[in-house]
């Protein structure tokens, strides 16, 4: 038994880890661990940021959906979080797998050191972090292939432990870590899990701090929030090379504004609370998408509660039991009043749609509250007033459990509710164990292996699974385009982002944000309305054959629409070339754009619409008709997703019209001198071009990108230096 006790936690769990994936681990004959949404969304994004490092690209801009978004300032696509090296050193199979793996373990080694550091228990921590981590939070959005949502939550115990150190030793280094590593979290990927770990930080902050102010004669106020202004501002600093670019285009997205459907669609139903007690019931009546899956088991919600009740140390029962109340608030969504108020007078709360996701907030802070519950029953006596508490409780969960099962019609003899029985017996067992024996290691152990047998039992099955071959085989529709190279689009409803690992151009694609005037644009163009609240992807009324084209002005020359049984392929009479040269330029307000160009009338490759004129724009006239003959001539000579270039030959004056949207970042430079793009069209880009012979070439070097670089970069090495700097100095000041 000693001998158990010397190994350390680090190892113990990895060895769970181990234990419960298995052989899945080891990926073999291209299968990896993966989920939905590693199937049509990551896997195509590390094949893209793969192929651009390696070739000495950073890739800013991906011109493979929505007709050429920017890519690095999507924060999902995590460019600059350190696990994108995985993808890039490794083949993508070990790549998933060892993200997987390795965040898993962050997340139950992080919940381990902070339960650690506040109970001094590590068996207390070992249950926190198995709890944490195997959670269905976490399982469940493995499943999903949420990638980002479990790099996020991974992090989220180390921004606590680290404050919680820089509370208790009043050390600045560690409110600087605090902030370095949430700036880490935002660079992971998953924005409202960001917003939801500042929020929730700063409310555990100021509880701690104002619970423990009066019993030991802490520093003045003043003083506490100048070390917590630290975090902010180191955050800022680490993550500029992400917020900046994300701010941009989050500003010039389809979710600059918002409205309360759209940002309280799929709040967490009351009805689910039932699944934190049986997680995958069988019944009509509950919705067990992974967005509402918060189970950590029954044993562990036994524990959570022995915790509230019996842990001596209450400011940290407090502050947890208070997080859990206001996340649910915010989880629940529109099934409370509470919600309207916050979407209003919250900051940014109503930039995020899919209030449930608040969850993890919830799922942490059991975690913990479970961790405080192992504490007290291994370190404290046990009293008649516990096991009276702990009767209580059992009968509590039966009740629960039997009165659930009939009223959402889920037979008892079902797997589920077997199981759930099954763990509910196992908690009276461990009880019995702490009464019978002195000898309070064998209850930990049996503890530890109750909280694991309740994840494995109810997760173990579903690990996820993908094979890269399978997603590498080409379909019959990828032979055509790779037979006919060329610049143009296509128009698919599935499989949106396989043209960025098959170098194909599409104008859908499957992200969750899209920038707003491109977004209106399409649907515009064939009458269709704008979804309300799902907006990954374009709108299946689009996929028909009157309107498959409808575009008119983006190039597209394959398109799929919805025939009796299932999609046929069309291809277009004619389309729009990727570049054109135009004489004839007209000024009309933006808003005026797409009605114009819906007109039979109107073409793409004789007039340009531009939003405004300006002196320097349009100072220039069109030549007099001088009999020639000589045709206008642009053809682009290489293209990148970051850099096109072009050559033009006109005896006259032109606009180039070029089929790439319009946004901030993109310059232009005709023989080397920097000239301005216009907005034409509604959505694409326009440059004034003198007559003669021009070479020209556009690059995407946006400002919000390089100062967010120089900002990260001088940050990251001040923080080096002062975590070199400061326990030299800390050192030497002790020694005086």
């Amino acid at each position: 038994m000693k001998t158990i006790q010397k190994i350390h936690p680090a190892y113990i769990l990895i060895a769970v880890i181990l234990l419960f994936f298995g052989r899945n681990v080891i990926p073999s004959g291209g299968n990896f661990m993966g989920g939905i949404d590693v199937a049509e969304y990551f896997f195509w994004h590390a094949m893209f940021i793969k192929q651009q490092i390696l070739s000495g690209t950073i890739p800013l801009w991906n011109p493979h959906y929505y007709s050429g978004h920017p890519f690095l300032a999507n924060p999902q696509t995590f460019v600059m979080y350190p696990s994108t090296l995985l993808y890039v050193v490794f083949s993508l199979p070990w790549a998933f797998n060892l993200d997987t793996i390795i965040h898993i373990f962050l997340a139950a080694l992080g919940s381990y050191s902070l339960v650690r550091l506040i109970t001094d228990s590590r068996k207390a921590g070992l249950a926190s972090g198995i709890i944490f981590s195997f959670s269905g939070y976490f399982m469940d959005n493995l499943f999903a292939g949420h990638l980002t949502m479990i790099h996020t939550a991974a992090i989220l115990p180390w921004i606590f432990y680290f404050i919680e150190k820089g509370i208790r030793d009043r050390k600045t280094i560690y409110f600087l870590i605090s902030g370095a590593v949430l700036g880490l979290q935002i660079l992971s990927g998953e924005p409202q899990n960001n917003y939801y770990t500042a929020v929730f930080l700063t409310v555990y902050f100021f509880i701690i701090i104002a619970s423990s102010y009066k019993n030991s004669g802490l520093m003045k106020v003043s003083q506490w929030l100048f070390l917590y202004m630290i975090v902010p501002v180191t955050v800022f600093g680490i993550s500029a090379i992400q917020i900046l670019p994300s701010l941009e285009f989050m500003l010039n997205s389809d979710r600059a504004k918002n409205t309360y459907e759209f940002v309280t669609f799929m709040s967490f139903p009351f009805r689910n609370f039932f699944t934190f007690v049986v997680p995958k019931v069988e019944s009509s009546l509950i919705n067990t998408n992974w967005e509402y899956s918060g189970y950590v088991g029954i044993f562990s919600l036994f524990l959570a509660f022995f915790g509230c009740l019996y842990h001596k140390n209450r400011r940290y029962v407090w502050c947890f039991l208070a997080m859990i109340l206001f996340a649910v608030t915010i989880m629940v969504g529109n099934n409370t009043p509470l919600f309207i108020l916050y979407y209003k007078f919250v900051p940014d709360i109503s930039t995020f749609r899919i209030p449930a996701r608040c969850i993890v907030i919830v799922v942490f802070s059991l975690s913990v509250l479970a961790g405080l519950g192992v504490d007290n029953l291994l370190k404290v006596p046990l009293t008649k007033k516990k096991h009276y508490s702990t009767l209580g409780s059992i009968i509590v969960l039966f009740a629960i459990l039997l009165g659930g099962a009939q009223y959402f019609q889920v037979p008892l003899t079902s797997r589920e509710i077997i199981t759930a029985i099954g763990l509910i017996i196992g908690i009276a067992v461990v009880y019995g164990t702490l009464i019978l024996q002195k000898e309070k290691n064998i209850a930990a152990i049996l503890i530890i292996a109750l909280l694991f047998m309740d994840a494995f039992l109810v997760y173990s099955y579903q690990t996820p699974k993908l094979n890269s071959n399978k997603l590498l085989q080409k379909q019959r529709y990828e032979k055509i385009y790779e037979n006919d190279p060329g610049l143009y689009r296509i128009n698919i409803p599935f499989g949106t982002l396989r043209g960025m690992g098959f170098n194909y151009q599409g104008i859908n694609g499957y992200t969750p944000i899209v920038l707003g005037d491109y977004y209106r644009f399409v649907h515009a163009m064939a009458n269709v309305p704008v979804p309300l609240k799902r907006r990954h992807t374009l709108s299946p009324q689009l996929f028909t054959a009157d309107l498959a084209f409808s575009s008119k002005i983006l190039g597209v020359k394959y398109a799929f629409a919805k025939v009796q049984n299932g999609y046929q392929m069309f291809i277009a009479r004619q389309v729009m070339p990727r570049a054109v040269l135009v004489r004839e330029a007209i000024v009309l307000p933006v808003e005026e754009h797409i009605q114009y160009i819906k007109n039979p009338d109107f073409d793409p490759q004789k007039q340009v619409l531009l939003e405004k004129a300006t002196i320097n724009e349009l100072s220039f006239t069109l030549v007099e008709e001088n009999n020639s003959k000589k045709d206008d001539i642009v053809k682009i000579t290489k293209y990148y997703p970051n850099r096109i270039e072009l050559k033009s030959d006109s005896d006259n004056n032109t606009y180039l019209l070029l089929s790439e949207l319009y946004y901030p970042g993109w310059k232009a430079y005709v023989d080397g001198n920097d000239v301005p793009i216009l907005r034409a069209d509604y959505i694409l880009r326009a440059i004034p071009l003198s007559s003669g012979q021009h070479d020209i070439v556009f690059v995407y070097r946006p400002f919000s990108f390089v100062c967010g670089a120089v900002i990260s970069l001088i940050t990251f090495s001040i923080l080096l230096m002062l975590l070199i700097i400061l326990p030299i100095f800390m050192r030497n000041k002790a020694n005086i």
